[in-house]
């Protein structure tokens, strides 16, 4: 990581990252590792890149480790994460960052409940109760989801709704994003 990278997020960005890897379909193959702020623009600020050979709890907890040696927990432990709920990522953050604020990916959550739930106005619904800024309008989306599928509701409530609904989001990162699309 760079000085530039790091001043120009504390002193230029909102406090939010993106965390997410993907894969190296190269010859060495791997995962690239990534963490990508937002600018007041609403534009990807990149913080940090690593290369690991997969994407796991000893990695995620590794690449966390060496972005608050970087920056030094304060100014980290202030900011808000937006990941996929990798299992890996979820167990280092438990780990490293416990008291940082960590929501999930709206999309990527999808892509799990779609698994299992395909019904089309499930999927509207989910999306209505996570974009809702008050509890009684995800209350509501919530009980329209029950009222479809019991299982569907039991599912979504597993997930504690400030880790996924805007209602409950802090308002510290001045974002509400759904999306780790920044990654």
């Amino acid at each position: 990581m760079f000085d530039a990278q790091m001043t120009g997020f504390l002193e230029g960005c909102r406090p939010i990252i993106g965390l997410d890897a993907c894969f190296l379909k190269g010859p060495f193959g791997g995962q690239l590792m990534a963490a990508i702020g937002r600018d007041g623009n609403n534009q990807m600020f990149p913080l940090a890149m690593a290369v690991v050979e997969c994407e796991c709890k000893e990695s995620w907890t590794w690449f966390l480790d060496m972005l608050l040696s970087a920056f030094g927990n304060a100014d980290l432990m202030r900011c808000t994460f937006i990941s996929d709920r990798q299992k890996g990522l979820i167990d280092s953050f438990q780990a490293v960052m416990l008291y940082t604020e960590h929501r999930f990916c709206v999309r990527h959550l999808y892509a799990n409940f779609k698994l299992k739930f395909k019904n089309k106005a499930l999927k509207d619904l989910m999306w209505v109760a996570a974009s809702a800024y008050l509890e009684d309008g995800f209350n509501q989306k919530m009980n329209e989801i029950k009222a479809i599928s019991d299982e569907a509701c039991e599912w979504l409530k597993k997930i504690p709704p400030q880790q996924w609904c805007k209602f409950p989001m802090s308002t510290r990162p001045k974002c509400d994003m759904l999306s780790n699309n920044l990654c």
